[in-house]
């Protein structure tokens, strides 16, 4: 069974290990780095703006309060509707 598994050649030779090979440099000369693109540098600068906007528009949900409180709000139903269709709501039937 053992020749199905190496194939009609048998086992490959291990050979030694080698230890690191030198280049030449000194420790202090070989040194690893990363280098960032400047669009991901941009990016990286957007990110951090990114994050200091808050993710709810505070006077924009304050508004929509005092609407609904005062029976001013009158959403669009038809924009309404399409949107409902567009997430599939209305096909689930229940």
């Amino acid at each position: 069974m053992i020749d199905k598994i190496h194939g009609i050649y048998g086992p490959s030779p291990v050979g030694k290990v080698n230890g690191k090979k030198h280049s030449g440099r000194s420790a202090s000369e070989e040194t690893d780095g990363v280098e960032f693109s400047s669009f991901a540098k941009e990016l990286a600068k957007a990110r951090v703006e990114l994050k200091k906007i808050p993710d709810v528009r505070l006077d924009k949900v304050e508004d929509f309060k005092k609407q609904i409180q005062d029976g001013q709000y009158r959403p669009d139903m038809n924009k309404v509707a399409e949107c409902l269709i567009r997430a599939g709501l209305l096909d689930k039937e229940e």
